[in-house]
This record gives structure tokens, sequence and C-alpha cells, in this order.
């Protein structure tokens, strides 16, 4: 699998937003990265931590950033990396697009899913961001298995803040709003 970054920082936003993680980016192999196998990525994940010397279990999550990445190339390789986590207490998130449920998206802790049309799969997931496609402003559907998730619109300088606020006072739904404007303190790991 192609990874373009590791880094260590707080999660933007959404209900685990601040806690630290380090933060895994598979890239589709068109972006610049390194092909690394399960193992590996597991060795550099681990002496990622070793470095950090963190003590505390609490902030031992590693959130796998798999928004655009093939996936079902690496399926083989995702349930083996999600699954050597696992046995080692690390928490596990994932951050997804809409596309498609894969069965290894079972081993994670939490799962968010990043959508930008109203019709999407609706697999079950912990956490729904919507991420609204060129001015279209559509309440994407939350079917009865995701109606728990909490639901965030992810607003960047590229939305006017009266679009924002008609969307989350008109929609069906209560959703928060994540503001990406500026990235948060991190340590970048050499991949």
């Amino acid at each position: 699998m192609t990874i373009t970054s590791i880094r260590y920082q707080p999660v933007e936003g959404g209900a685990l937003g601040g806690h630290f993680a380090l933060h895994v980016s598979i890239g589709d192999g068109n972006v610049p990265g390194v092909s690394l196998s399960a193992t590996e990525l597991t060795k550099k994940i681990h002496d990622s931590f070793e470095s950090l010397a963190i003590i505390s279990e609490a902030t031992k999550g590693v959130l796998l950033d798999c928004r655009g990445a093939m996936l079902r190339e690496i399926s083989d390789d995702m349930t083996s990396l999600i699954g050597t986590l696992r046995d080692w207490g690390f928490m596990v998130v994932l951050w997804v697009d809409e596309k498609t449920r894969y069965s290894w998206f079972e081993k994670a802790n939490y799962i968010t899913v990043f959508v930008t049309s109203a019709n999407w799969p609706n697999f079950r997931v912990n956490e729904i961001r919507y991420v609204p496609p060129n001015g279209s402003w559509i309440e994407p559907e939350v079917y009865p298995v995701n109606v728990a998730a909490p639901g965030y619109v992810e607003a960047s300088l590229d939305h006017s803040p009266a679009d924002i606020l008609k969307f989350v006072t008109e929609a069906k739904r209560a959703w928060g709003v994540v503001a990406r404007y500026r990235s948060g303190p991190s340590i970048t790991f050499k991949v």
C-alpha cells in the first residue's frame, strides 16, 4: 500500500476532535508516497510510538485515512494491519469514503465516513462527515442503521458562512460544524 504521510496530531473535529492519534495517510498510488507492506507499516507505527515515548494507553490511537485509496487492492493488507494494531491494544480509527464497505471495517474501533452525495450506501459507521460538493447543499440520507451516528459538516474557506448556517438550521437532523481552516500541532515521521 502507498503511504503518503505519518503524523502524530490531534483528530480534526468530530466526536474524537482534539484527541491525539497517529495519522497514517494511505494514498492511491498517484500521489507521491512510499509503498509498504502491512508488516512494514506496523513496524513504522510501532517505531513512531516508541520514539514518542508515550506511556498513557489513552493516547495510543491510530487513524488510518483511507479516503481516496484503492481499497479493493489492499484489502488483505488492511485486514492484517488492523488486526495487528488491535492485538497491540491500539484504538483504530478509519476515515473512509462513502463508496464501498469492506469486511475489514468491522475490525476498526471507530469509523468516520466522508459523504459528498445525498444517496450513499449507509453502511454502519460511528460518525458522518458531510463534505458539500461545489455549491450543492443537499442533506445526505441517514438510514436507521446510522441514526445514532453524529453528523458534521466539513466547512472550509470555500464555503460561505450563510450557506453553512442555512444548511444546519434547515436540515432534518442535527449537524455540527467542523471548521478546517488551519492545522494543529503535529510531529511528522519519515515514511
